[in-house]
């Protein structure tokens, strides 16, 4: 990748490559091919110590890019308070079906269970689509989420001895998405504020006792009234201005999207 310096133009063998990998000749250039004639910087695709793993894996995956998508954390309350209570196999066995019980939500409502943050789910809405479907997506996965987490509390009734509860932070905007981590341990995830933003929504949950809290900006795009829901100007650790949100005490009263 380079930086912004005159070059020139990419010939037609370099230039049929860039079209095949979808690149951008502004940008990207095929150091084999390009004859720069100013002096540049660069920034190298390929790690030196890159292996074959890592090579193969670039091939079918895009480059990273910024793009919109709706964002969702759902988290397990207690889950400590439930561990000291089982067995660590059984406490093991609890949490991975309650994340289970989420992400068969989520992929049912169009959405990309992303990450797994102990008793957390990161979920992305919007992968391929325009915004207002991916908010609508991540709207109708809240009740669905409910809904499978309850049927999970009628199963697991004669082991716990109360039912688990969760909170959901929801809000959508543009995010830097593509892969990260070290050599083979790499996974394709999203950065940006409005992962941070429903982080801290899911976590405000906690304080207002409540199920959800979704950002006013997913309703906006997705074309949803949030009939009915209190609204709240909420304060968020790490933001100086306050985010428009809409609370609901329980998530499955999330209006149809």
């Amino acid at each position: 990748m380079l930086s912004d310096v005159p070059l020139p133009a990419p010939a037609e063998a370099e230039r049929r490559v860039l079209e095949r990998l979808g690149a951008d000749s502004q940008t990207v250039r095929l150091a084999c091919q390009l004859r720069p004639t100013h002096d540049l910087s660069v920034w190298p695709l390929v790690p030196p110590a890159a292996s074959t793993a890592f090579l193969q894996r670039r091939q079918h995956d895009v480059m990273p890019q910024e793009r919109f998508a709706a964002f969702m954390f759902v988290d397990m309350r207690d889950s400590t308070k439930l561990a000291a209570a089982q067995l660590p196999f059984d406490s093991l066995f609890v949490v991975s079906r309650f994340l289970s019980a989420v992400c068969s939500a989520v992929v049912e409502a169009g959405g990309v269970p992303n990450q797994f943050l102990g008793d957390a789910v990161l979920a992305i809405f919007g992968l391929s689509g325009e915004p207002s479907a991916a908010c609508r997506q991540a709207l109708s996965a809240v009740p669905l989420v409910a809904a499978s987490i309850d049927e999970l509390n009628d199963a697991l009734a004669q082991q716990l001895q109360t039912r688990i509860r969760f909170g959901i932070g929801l809000h959508c905007g543009r995010a830097v998405m593509g892969q990260i981590g070290f050599r083979e341990h790499v996974a394709f995830t999203a950065i940006g504020d409005p992962l941070n933003v429903a982080s801290r929504l899911e976590q405000l949950t906690k304080e207002l006792a409540c199920e959800a809290i979704v950002s006013e900006q997913v309703f906006q795009h997705a074309g949803v009234l949030p009939a009915g829901l209190p609204q709240l100007s909420a304060r968020l650790r790490g933001r100086d201005e306050p985010v428009t949100v809409r609370v609901l005490s329980k998530a499955a009263r999330m209006p149809r999207a």
